[in-house]
């Protein structure tokens, strides 16, 4: 099949690896920040992530060694004679970090099966690997028009959720701005929501680096995320019965039971959305720096991550999971100097338009999404 995605399959990649369940924890931050200031935070961190994922698409259509983030730092960030070590060394982290992520994306995906359809928790585990990996095994446009169908009915359940909301009885919204530290935590959250760095190389991909349809897929890809955290927040700081941790909890309780099925299914969804993109990252990164077949390259992407579950290694997981925000923030630091390179060095139109000014302040956003990433709200 061929590997060319429509303008809407792009994105949905990006929308698919950074949806995650994670947005059903905001609502409850945003209570304590304030819905104002959480819609100020959430626009804040879009057009911060949203510069920074054309950055990554710029480096991705200027780099004639690869397609993948770790190729695009060999050729545009690390130099000299540690060069090499530097690729591969981040090359194994990468692979440890994203293989843990998505062992931990089964792990969930467990309960909520289970809690669906009677079965027990290995059958589930197994059912939502089976499902997940083999989706990837086809490749990009298989994964592309999976990701367009399951975003299109997250889209439609969030909607349900929301036309419901409005007919159940109503909460006074909190309207003051919550103290810096649960402004940053928000912020923190906001931005990892947003983070779908190793999805964009796919959409470049898919787009044969086109530069218009590129930007189109960024903007479309994190405005779709952004306009779901904000309609579930919204909605479920309004209809719950109580502000729960998790959103669906107390929004289920405001709206009815139902919502409480309509939410499992949204989080499965949600889940299998961010595997596919997250694997099939993963198994383009593993190609291009092995150099082995797709095919090989996809099981060593997928087939760890069941074993990692099955062995139950948590201790390991749980290491390697706190290691994984630091390294989306690393990441994201090291884009703007390997973005600058690019441009300097492989001339061409850019698709950021914004000089040093602007990267210092792409920095600055990185930096405080780290530390709210550790401040107690």
């Amino acid at each position: 099949m061929k590997k060319e995605l429509t303008t809407w399959e792009a994105a949905c990649i990006i929308t698919g690896y950074g949806i995650g369940a994670g947005v059903l924890s905001m609502p409850y931050v945003a209570n304590i920040v304030g819905f104002p200031a959480s819609v100020v935070i959430l626009i804040v961190a879009f057009l911060a992530s949203y510069v920074l994922h054309l950055m990554i698409a710029e480096a991705v259509c200027k780099n004639d060694e690869g397609a993948q983030i770790i190729s695009c730092f060999s050729r545009f960030l690390f130099r000299g004679k540690l060069k090499k070590v530097l690729s591969v060394s981040f090359f194994v982290l990468m692979a440890l970090i994203l293989c843990t992520n998505l062992a931990t994306y089964i792990s969930a995906a467990e309960a909520i099966i289970v809690g669906l359809i009677p079965m027990s928790g290995l059958a589930a585990k197994l059912v939502f690997y089976a499902f997940a990996a083999s989706v990837v095994f086809f490749g990009l446009k298989v994964v592309g028009i999976s990701e367009k169908y399951a975003v299109s009915a997250i889209i439609a359940l969030i909607a349900v959720l929301a036309a419901a909301s409005a007919f159940a009885p109503h909460n006074a919204i909190n309207l003051k701005t919550g103290s810096v530290n649960q402004i940053l935590a928000y912020y923190g959250l906001a931005m990892f929501a947003m983070s779908a760095f190793f999805s964009v190389p796919q959409a470049v991909e898919g787009l044969n680096k086109d530069k218009k349809k590129i930007k189109k897929a960024v903007f479309l890809g994190l405005g779709v995320n952004f306009m779901l955290i904000l309609v579930i927040s919204f909605c479920a700081l309004w209809a719950s019965g109580s502000i729960t941790e998790v959103a669906i909890v107390g929004w289920s309780e405001g709206i009815g039971l139902w919502a409480q099925l309509v939410g499992s299914v949204f989080t499965l969804l949600a889940m299998l959305t961010t595997y596919w993109s997250l694997s099939l990252a993963l198994s383009g990164i593993i190609e291009e720096m092995t150099k082995l077949s797709s095919r090989l390259c996809w099981l060593i992407a997928t087939l760890p991550s069941m074993i990692l579950v099955l062995f139950e290694l948590g201790d390991f997981m749980e290491l390697l999971r706190l290691g994984g925000g630091l390294i989306a923030i690393v990441v994201a630091v090291m884009v703007v100097p390997a973005y600058r390179n690019a441009r300097r060095e492989v001339p061409g139109e850019s698709l950021v338009k914004g000089g040093a000014a602007l990267e210092i302040l792409i920095i600055i956003a990185y930096i405080m999404m780290a530390v709210g990433s550790v401040v107690s709200y």
